[in-house]
């Protein structure tokens, strides 16, 4: 047998073997040995006939590729491959509208998948979640070490380089091309790196407290926006129960907060949304002046469910918005990993809840906060970790919670930084 290539990998710091042996045009051989957590995912696939089902069904109902890692995945086996491969990658700058899924690589392969019926049978298989599970929190390890630091430096597609600096500022709400990163985020330009030690010390770096102070934070009746986010919606009349998996269907409380007993109290109440992306700052901070009533964190569907649901998009019949999840905020506020804080403001907002969900490989939301802690407008809440990611601030009912412009435009659709006055809160008569 000639042999006309041959391809041999090696990565985080362990041997992963591809080869290829090519007759003329024809590979007629390959071998590929896959992380064991990945591999006993693909074993889970072909052992479980609902899974298997569901893994080759989603190929066949899914449209056209939208990227290249896309189009290299044509069935499961290439599907566990990609995911193989994405193990010991570190999320870079990409400008345009590629910013989003360079942040989330797993869900740049996964994405087309999530609209079809296949897929949303697949993703929210609980098996198939703990698999899921495993295999992010090796990635996750992987960008908390010194290695992921790679990423960190001045070259194209990289951080430090000038056109991701720039894109940092912006989104942080400065003038790129006034503002050095620097004089918005903490860091030590004359350090490696800038002194940030891993990707995910770059993921969650600091604002200055100028750039994060609230506005009005003494005047009760203002809220102010608990992260740097481009708010989605302003939602009344919330529902204890509701059809949350239709389309542009309202949010379900109960399953939002799994069923927690201060559901009732917002029953009726409002509820405002807002996206963060990759390019954002990933800490919370509170809206309001109070004290922290209650805090959980939520795995998944429910408190009992130890894994979260990673890829579950409602689903759209003309398929026209390839960004699943960001168009379903809603939907996955209800069965994504989330973590709750109930804050106890002053009047007129009493009591409300801060949100925070983590979005498909950002599956992690890390509180900082406990039970009884008195809190000032601005204090650190917690952080999101290793991608964009999804918040909302509820209300109870008997408020009037009034949208604030943004420079003379609508607040839905505005992006607004850390700190910004967004809703005015009066009580009803």
């Amino acid at each position: 047998m000639a042999v006309g290539r041959i391809n041999v990998g090696f990565e985080l710091s362990r041997v992963r073997h591809c080869y290829y042996f090519d007759v003329g045009e024809e590979e007629v051989y390959r071998v590929r040995t896959l992380h064991p957590i990945v591999q006993e995912f693909k074993d889970f696939i072909e052992k479980d006939g609902a899974a298997y089902a569901a893994f080759n069904k989603m190929f066949e109902q899914a449209g056209p590729p939208q990227n290249d890692q896309q189009r290299r995945v044509r069935n499961y086996v290439e599907l566990m491959e990609a995911i193989d491969t994405n193990l010991a990658i570190v999320p870079t700058y990409r400008p345009g509208p590629s910013v989003m899924v360079a942040g989330v690589p797993f869900y740049g392969i996964i994405a087309c998948f999530c609209n079809t019926n296949a897929g949303y049978e697949a993703f929210t298989h609980p098996e198939v979640n703990k698999r899921f599970y495993g295999v992010f929190t090796v990635w996750h390890t992987y960008l908390m070490s010194p290695a992921s630091a790679r990423v960190i430096h001045a070259e194209e597609g990289s951080w430090l380089n000038t056109a991701a600096l720039k894109a940092m500022v912006q989104s942080t709400g400065g003038n790129p091309e006034q503002d050095t990163f620097e004089s918005f985020y903490v860091c030590n330009t004359t350090a490696p790196h800038y002194g940030f030690k891993s990707y995910d010390e770059l993921f969650v770096r600091e604002l200055h407290l100028r750039h994060r102070t609230p506005v009005l934070p003494e005047n009760p009746a203002i809220v102010n926006s608990a992260c740097s986010s481009t708010v989605d919606k302003l939602y009344n009349n919330l529902q204890k129960t509701d059809k949350f998996w239709i389309k542009r269907t309202p949010y379900s409380l109960s399953h939002m907060f799994a069923d927690d007993l201060l559901t009732d109290q917002f029953m009726g109440g409002t509820l405002l949304q807002a996206m963060l992306g990759s390019l954002d700052y990933h800490c919370w901070r509170s809206p309001v002046k109070g004290t922290v009533m209650k805090i959980r964190l939520i795995s998944g569907a429910t408190h009992a469910n130890p894994h979260p649901t990673y890829y579950t998009a409602c689903l759209d019949d003309n398929k026209r918005d390839q960004d699943v999840v960001s168009r379903s905020q809603d939907f996955v506020s209800n069965i994504s990993t989330r973590a709750l804080i109930f804050i106890q403001a002053e009047e007129p907002v009493g009591l409300m809840c801060f949100v925070g969900v983590g979005l498909g490989e950002v599956s992690t939301c890390n509180m900082v906060v406990r039970q009884g802690q008195r809190l000032e407008k601005g204090a650190e809440l917690g952080q999101f970790h290793f991608g964009g990611s999804t918040h909302c601030l509820i209300f109870r009912p008997g408020l009037t919670v009034m949208p604030i412009e943004q420079d003379g435009k609508p607040l839905v659709k505005s992006k607004v930084r850390v700190g910004k006055d967004i809703l005015t809160i009066t009580r009803q008569n």
